[in-house]
């Protein structure tokens, strides 16, 4: 009998979904007596990348620490940024009680072009704010001239932020520099390529051999295509409206049937 089976647009999965769903999907059919339903050559095939794949979550998650030390160098930008622009302001304040502790944090952000700190390369970024936060640390007037201008906390924050950011990145740096580099965008072209051939296969198969019955089969791996493209749509909605999908959980994966 002639079928067809939804796909999924393997593309708008992200990175840590994707192996995901390939499992539930290999998960579905090792059920299923594979060479009697004369699917064991493409099944085979999808089987071949199961081990990458499982090195791919393995290396995804220790990437979560360079996905959470980028967050954490926006942060620091924006804290830099904030104080750049307090201390801007107050500038043309004629008020002599601040004027000492303007023309003192001034000539500090000046001598370390405080305002060019964010843009600089992260590694740059991060051995300039370790170089302030010596220097802010050892001079108890500029302690005092931050905290005339509100803004201790900001200055605590921002230190802490970057040396978050170090131990993070250096953590990231141990993990990752004896492992081998997995080519994300390869794999995940070539196993798209082998599971759009499985399920050409499924429906070839599927209307060559009308005297076995593939609809059990069949049945599960739509239920599962479905949930996912639902999902996926319902993320795409979510971005037309403005959310910020990027920062979203991963879709969870569908419950599997007993």
């Amino acid at each position: 009998m002639k079928v067809k089976i939804e796909r999924i647009p393997y593309a708008r999965l992200r990175n840590d979904e994707f192996p995901v769903v390939y499992g539930q999907t290999i998960g579905i059919c090792g059920r299923y007596d594979m060479n009697g339903l004369h699917l064991g050559k493409s099944y085979g095939e999808l089987l071949t990348f199961r081990p990458t794949l499982e090195s791919l979550t393995v290396y995804l998650r220790k990437n979560e620490k360079l996905a959470l030390a980028g967050k954490i160098d926006v942060e620091r930008d924006a804290l830099i940024g904030a104080v750049n622009r307090v201390v801007k302001g107050y500038e043309n304040i004629d008020l002599p009680e601040l004027a000492q502790h303007f023309d003192l944090l001034n000539a500090l952000l000046e001598k370390h072009r405080s305002r060019t700190i964010a843009s600089d390369s992260r590694a740059a970024e991060t051995k300039r704010l370790q170089t302030l936060e010596n220097e802010v640390k050892a001079d108890a007037a500029v302690q005092g001239a931050f905290a005339a201008f509100g803004l201790t906390p900001v200055v605590a924050r921002l230190f802490a932020a970057n040396r978050e950011y170090d131990e993070l990145f250096l953590q990231y740096l141990a993990e990752t520099s004896e492992e081998p580099q997995i080519n994300v965008r390869q794999l995940r072209q070539e196993c798209t390529k082998a599971l759009t051939q499985f399920f050409d296969a499924v429906q070839y198969s599927a209307y060559e051999h009308e005297e076995l019955d593939y609809m059990p089969l069949i049945h599960q791996l739509v239920k599962l295509n479905q949930y996912y493209n639902r999902q996926l749509n319902a993320r795409l909605t979510r971005r037309k409206n403005g959310k910020k999908t990027d920062e979203e959980p991963a879709i969870p994966p569908m419950e599997s049937e007993n």
